[in-house]
């Protein structure tokens, strides 16, 4: 059955969140609908829960999913005249012994999120005498989500694990390099490449692997190449330790590829600008422009281009020249004056 969910979004970044969100979700299901949310943290959108469950596990930066119940301004007294019958009805099932209140306030919402958990929590025990409370391992948890202009209120569906990338930061992997791309950003850009449940995904400057082991880590199978060997040996070291039997890197030039055409789903990667994969010699747009050159016909039709660039950087001549068009751009601040652009490029 069809539902409304509302998603919570990391605060880390402001517009990848929402589109990796959106693009698994129509991946998932090609007939949701999203509905307008006032805050750019939540997204709410009419699908299934089965869907909205799997679209909190794969993605990068979507905190948690709630079946919905309703929406109201951020005042205590209309969320608690929201709790009604019907919605206890609604949010918790008869077989339920056990509840929890849990609030999140976002943008400096100026709302009191303890007493409104403690008022809540007596107003869903008045309509239904039977619960009992448990903050540690509740049958159903009610949740509420305060923006300074709007609140959410609905039962917790789905959550990420805490620590959900920790052990494949790239510090902590066996091989890394001080610019390696962190497993956050690797998945929300294959996610962004909207690639369809085990196709084929091209990482031509593979790196220490780390766009790699995420794809193969949703399920996608992902080639990658990488210019230097011992680069590319640690690479397989990584690619051992996290998905071990799917360590397909070749040490190779991404300017002069070596499969056929029309064979992958998308290319996904992070050119080496200024780290110590840099090819000698090789601006990066010049490098760009070969590499396009080389690997364009290696995609599929439909098939999209996702990178990570320089975010000062100009791609437009070099996007008219290959027939492509410019889908999405995000900014990404790295760390310090550390600032990335993550483009989406498709023809």
């Amino acid at each position: 059955m069809r539902e409304k969910f509302f998603f919570l979004l990391s605060g880390e970044y402001e517009t990848i969140p929402p589109s990796e969100l959106k693009s698994v979700l129509r991946l998932l299901d090609p007939n949701v609908r999203f509905h307008e949310a006032c805050s750019s943290r939540i997204v709410i959108a009419e699908t299934l829960e089965l869907v909205a469950r799997e679209a909190v596990r794969r993605t990068a930066y979507t905190k948690l999913c709630g079946r919905l119940a309703g929406r109201v301004e951020t005042r205590s007294e209309a969320i608690l005249d929201l709790i009604d019958g019907k919605v206890i009805e609604r949010l918790i099932p008869l077989t339920t012994s056990t509840i929890a209140v849990r609030g999140r306030r976002i943008m400096s919402a100026a709302i009191d999120r303890l007493a409104l958990e403690r008022e809540t929590g007596k107003r869903v025990l008045e309509l239904r005498p039977s619960l009992k409370v448990d903050l540690e391992n509740p049958d159903t948890t009610i949740l509420f989500i305060s923006s300074p202009m709007e609140t959410v209120v609905g039962s917790l569906v789905e959550s990420k694990p805490k620590h959900f990338f920790h052990d494949r930061l790239a510090g902590r992997r066996p091989f890394s390099l001080p610019s390696a791309m962190q497993p956050d950003l690797s998945r929300a850009m294959i996610n962004l490449a909207g690639v369809r449940l085990g196709g084929l995904i091209l990482d031509p400057f593979a790196g220490t692997g780390g766009i790699m082991i995420e794809g193969t880590l949703l399920g996608y199978r992902v080639y990658g190449i990488e210019l230097k060997r011992w680069i590319a040996e640690g690479a397989l070291r990584n690619l051992r330790h996290y998905a071990p039997g799917e360590e397909s890197i070749i040490v190779g030039d991404a300017r002069k590829p070596m499969f056929r055409e029309k064979v992958f789903d998308a290319i996904v990667t992070d050119p080496p600008y200024g780290r110590s994969t840099t090819v000698p010699d090789e601006s990066i747009i010049a490098l760009l422009d070969k590499f396009l050159e080389s690997c364009l016909s290696l995609l599929r039709n439909e098939g999209r281009i996702v990178m990570a660039l320089p975010a000062e950087m100009g791609l437009e001549a070099l996007i008219n020249k290959h027939g492509l068009r410019l889908k999405e751009s995000h900014i990404v601040r790295v760390h310090g004056s550390l600032v990335r652009r993550v483009v989406v490029l498709g023809r």
